[in-house]
């Protein structure tokens, strides 16, 4: 081989070199592009979004229950000197409007099951029922009792009606804390996990979102019998 053979070889053998180093590099950079898509669209805009969501109603609504809770005790002990301006004060808005419907959908493409769905609504229609008897009823109920005749209740007959009806109610709010749990235990997934597209399309097969779902069943059966 000539002295301009070598360097030819030699040449071509860079060139390559950096050809398939510029290659792998743009591999990786495409690769990491795709792993940051689907942690955006399911973990940031999927399972962030839901618990947000969910903890700021169910926030709202204890919050509310804990207001109500003091007015109810105020109404009790305090006879006709009970301050009616404490019916409207204190407590905080839910908003009720936002079912984070493309949330959702994003969480049932990735499990392949509606069941995080379901559970949600169940967990939204707890805290408008239940902020509704926090903020409303309960107040409503007391005002009446306070400034007209209709209610011919004592006030400590009332009260320990009120107390016990908030206390089923917020304990209700308890079994929710399990889907909240499990969107964080998902969101662990997909943050520890670089996952591909392909690998977004099998996610559902896997052992973990079996018995992810597994868990979800067991703690809301009658979402799981709409999803």
């Amino acid at each position: 081989m000539t002295a301009l053979q070598i360097e030819i070889a030699k040449a071509t053998i860079t060139l390559i070199t950096v050809l398939g180093g510029s290659a792998f590099a743009l591999w990786l950079y495409f690769r990491q592009k795709e792993y940051e898509l689907v942690k955006q669209r399911y973990l940031d805009g999927g399972v962030d979004v839901l618990i947000s969501h969910l903890e700021s109603s169910l926030g709202v609504a204890s919050h509310n229950y804990a207001r109500c809770l003091d007015i109810v005790k105020s109404f009790r002990d305090t006879g006709e000197h009970f301050d009616i301006k404490m019916l409207s004060e204190g407590f905080l808005p839910l908003d009720s409007s936002k079912f984070a419907q493309h949330a959702n959908h994003r969480i049932a493409s990735l499990l392949g099951s509606e069941l995080v769905w379901s559970a949600f609504q169940s967990a939204l229609a707890y805290a408008t029922t239940s902020n509704s008897k926090f903020t409303l009823e309960i107040p409503e109920a007391i005002r009446l009792k306070r400034t007209t005749d209709l209610i011919n209740n004592s006030e400590q007959d009332m009260a320990e009606a009120m107390v016990s009806d908030l206390l089923q109610l917020h304990e209700a709010r308890f079994k929710y804390a399990s889907l909240i749990a499990e969107l964080h235990y998902l969101g662990r997934l997909l943050e520890t996990e670089k996952l591909s597209v392909s690998a977004v399309a099998e996610f559902s097969n896997r052992g973990e979102t079996k018995q992810l779902l597994n868990r979800l069943v067991k703690a809301f059966p009658d979402a799981a019998s709409e999803a």
